[in-house]
Parts: C-alpha cells; structure tokens; sequence
C-alpha cells in the first residue's frame, strides 16, 4: 500500500509541475481599442511596419513555401480592412514565420513523456 501511496504521491507532484509550467508567465490582456489617450496611428503607418515584417528573410521564405508571391502577398495587404491591418501591425510580434520555433506545447508533451518512462522504469 505504501508503494502505491508514494507512485500517486508522485504522480501528483509530476502532475502540479507540468500545470505550473504550461501557465503563462509573461502574459497580459491585450485591449481590444486603443487607450482613450493613445495618438492613434494611421493605415500608412501599419503598412509600413506590416511590409517591414513581411520583409524580412524568413518571413518571406514561409510565404513563398505556401505558394504565395510577392504580388499575391501585396494584393492581399490592399485588400485587409483598416481594423484588421491596425490589428496585424499591433501584434506583429506574436506571428511566427512557419517552423522557426517550436512550441511550448510541444516542450511540455516531450517532458511529460520522459517523465513517464523514467517512472515506469523507477517501479
């Protein structure tokens, strides 16, 4: 009985790890309308900086292996809404170029994984 005890003692300790790992620690609401006293920036300013994103080595490489040239991307750009482009351009940050990190989650089912068969190989 005390084995058991100390395999779902074990478990759980196991479990409330991997839980505190996968919460998110630098996130923050992000508003859904500009602050009252924020200068609100134009479309032409985020064309600018969306182009510069799209600019970029790796960006344009993801692009180009889904298909799509240069002149589908611009026509696409034209046609985005001016909510949707000022939407992009706050949140550049958060778009990955396809494949160049790997995500979280997958870090987190590598662990749970190892920690399996490290217990499974203790008892």
């Amino acid at each position: 009985m005390t084995k058991r005890l100390a395999r779902t003692t074990l478990f759980a300790v196991l479990a409330a790890t991997l839980l505190s790992l996968a919460a998110p620690s630098s996130a923050a609401p992000i508003p859904s309308k500009p602050a009252p006293d924020a200068a609100p920036a134009g479309r032409a300013a985020d064309e600018t900086s969306v182009r510069a994103f799209l600019a970029r080595r790796d960006v344009a490489r993801a692009l180009a292996g889904t298909g799509l040239t240069a002149p589908e991307v611009e026509q696409r750009l034209a046609r985005l809404s001016d909510d949707d482009l000022r939407s992009l351009a706050a949140n550049l940050d958060q778009v990955q170029a396809a494949g160049t990190e790997v995500p979280r989650y997958i870090w987190l089912l590598l662990a749970v994984f190892l920690g399996v068969l490290i217990l499974a190989a203790i008892f």
